[in-house]
């Protein structure tokens, strides 16, 4: 707004201005507030003098018309940038986190899959678990019946140590986001192969199985965390390590269409003439840190 200057405003109110009287004066006389005679000149315009009973009705529409015009500034030249709300329709992100005390149909959904032998899926003292049957190679996947929109951030714990030792085996487990239609998958795994130690895998596949990306990372430990991240379209797998989110792989193709996450346990036992063996795999805390959005689908 602009500022009136020290002689507009003796201009207006010749008697001056002092704490305590109507409008700051330093008299109580009418016409040194209002004074009889009052110049008001406006660029472009002759000078008008106006006096008598009409001088009132003149100041106050001249200080209407400076409030009109300062509002009018502020709104052109001073928007308001109030941080968008979220929908009321929608949910927040922390309510689609799940500590898996009890197993939620709304939330998850089992796939059943062309895998010739049928695993187990239960939730069991705050555990989500997976489970392959001992004698055929099984594929188990546990769907979020939601998809997230922009960016997100999700995480998860995860724990092979019950039973203490896992037989020599080949299996894959851990977290996918993937888009709706499978076109393209993340896969962040811990993963065995046919030795004691286990480490991280990270695979990009189309439709399922053409794979288009790999990174065969650290060591992983049999007990942990794994953590997906969605920044700007690209999608990041990372592990806890002393404390510290540390990341196994950065996917080079990026995504930015919806995405559903899964849990997946996966065995084989075709390599080398190997029995496929049983395997458990425990998650729990799965926790949405942040997203941009969620729909439920």
């Amino acid at each position: 707004m602009r500022q009136l200057s020290q002689n507009s405003l003796l201009r207006l109110c010749p008697g001056g201005f002092s704490a305590g009287s109507p409008l700051g004066s330093s008299s109580t006389n009418a016409d040194d507030v209002y004074p009889s005679r009052v110049q008001i000149e406006r660029p472009g315009f002759p000078s008008k003098h106006f006096s008598g009973n009409g001088r009132r009705k003149i100041w106050v529409k001249g200080m209407l018309f400076f409030w009109v015009l300062a509002a009018s500034l502020s709104i052109v030249f001073f928007p308001s940038y109030a941080p968008a709300q979220q929908p009321s329709h929608q949910k927040p992100c922390s309510e689609y986190s799940d500590p898996f005390d009890t197993y939620n149909p709304e939330r998850w959904s089992e796939v059943l899959l062309l895998s010739r032998a049928r695993g187990g899926i239960s939730v069991e003292n705050g555990w989500l678990a997976l489970t392959t049957p001992k004698d055929q190679p099984c594929e188990i996947q546990l769907y979020s019946l939601f998809c997230f929109v922009g960016d997100f951030d999700i995480q998860a714990q995860y724990d092979f140590s019950s039973p203490p030792k896992l037989p020599l085996c080949r299996f894959n487990a851990g977290l996918v986001v993937q888009t709706l239609g499978d076109e393209k998958s993340y896969k962040c795994y811990i993963a065995a192969a046919l030795k004691e130690d286990f480490f991280f895998r990270a695979r990009l596949d189309a439709s399922g199985e053409k794979n288009l990306e790999k990174h065969k990372g650290r060591r992983a430990s049999h007990e942990g965390f794994i953590r997906v991240v969605r920044k700007g379209g690209r999608i990041s797998f990372l592990t806890l390590e002393a404390g510290e989110w540390r990341v196994i792989h950065g996917f080079s193709e990026p995504c930015n269409e919806k995405m559903r996450v899964r849990f997946k346990l996966q065995t084989s036992g075709e390599d080398e003439g190997m029995q496929p063996c049983p395997v458990t795999v425990k998650f729990d805390n799965f926790k949405v840190n942040a997203c941009d959005g969620i729909v439920e689908e």
